[in-house]
């Protein structure tokens, strides 16, 4: 996080259960609080979120923390009105009812390279404030993890106060541009048998699971921490 540090993408990638989104939307901003107040921070769920969404996502946190985005507020703006169509939703004896729409298809992947760059002038003029962005679930959509890792990252990565966190079950190599940036982490099993007694005693104050019980549904669960932390909370309730 020290704005002169080589390091500016994590990659974390791990199977399903492994505590990759518990990081991202628990662990990591709750550290970003306590030690790291000077960096404005937000989580983006790419398996939800297309990229139009992930960009309109970025800018409306950013406007609320009081920052300007002129560029690329004015580019969207003037995107979204542009080109209506007429669309023939029904037809009858009396009349025709018609939508009017703004087409948004055709053009997709242009807008969506004139956003980052517009949202890259912005956010490259803004240098007394640090962003950390926090990307989650990266897999969820080839369209999306390829605008990430091909546009997305390409160019914004050159901005020293800006930080990432990409996580998913798995991540693309990642492109010679910006490879120098990174760092990987592949989250595991946790095998240590101890974390999971400790994890119990802090959560369960009335301790009413038996270390037996705890090493046993941590063996069931072959030692995944997400499928663990499930099964246990479903046992105290």
């Amino acid at each position: 996080m020290k704005i002169d540090s080589d390091i500016r993408v994590l990659r974390l990638t791990g199977k399903p259960k492994m505590g990759k989104t518990y990081l991202l939307t628990k662990v990591f901003p709750e550290e970003l609080r306590q030690h790291h107040q000077d960096y404005y921070s937000t989580v983006l769920d790419c398996k939800t979120q297309k990229i139009i969404d992930i960009l309109q996502n970025i800018y409306f946190y950013l406007v609320s923390q009081g920052l300007t985005l002129p560029n690329y507020s004015a580019a969207y703006e003037k995107w979204s009105n542009l080109n209506p169509v007429v669309e023939i939703s029904k037809t009858t004896l009396i009349g025709t009812n018609l939508n009017i729409t703004a087409n948004r298809t055709d053009d997709i992947w242009h807008i969506t390279r004139v956003l980052t760059d517009k949202l890259f002038i912005d956010l490259n003029h803004v240098r007394d404030k640090k962003l950390l962005l926090l990307l989650d679930a990266v897999d969820g959509d080839s369209d999306t993890q390829k605008w990430l890792m091909e546009t997305f990252l390409v160019q914004l990565i050159h901005i020293k106060h800006l930080r990432f966190i990409v996580a998913g079950r798995s991540l693309p190599e990642a492109s010679s541009s910006y490879v120098a940036y990174c760092c990987n982490c592949e989250l595991k099993e946790v095998k240590e048998e101890q974390e999971y007694i400790k994890y119990c005693q802090q959560i369960d104050g009335d301790a009413k699971l038996t270390k037996e019980t705890i090493l046993a549904f941590a063996k069931a669960v072959q030692y995944t921490p997400g499928e663990f932390t499930g099964l246990i909370w479903n046992c105290l309730q």
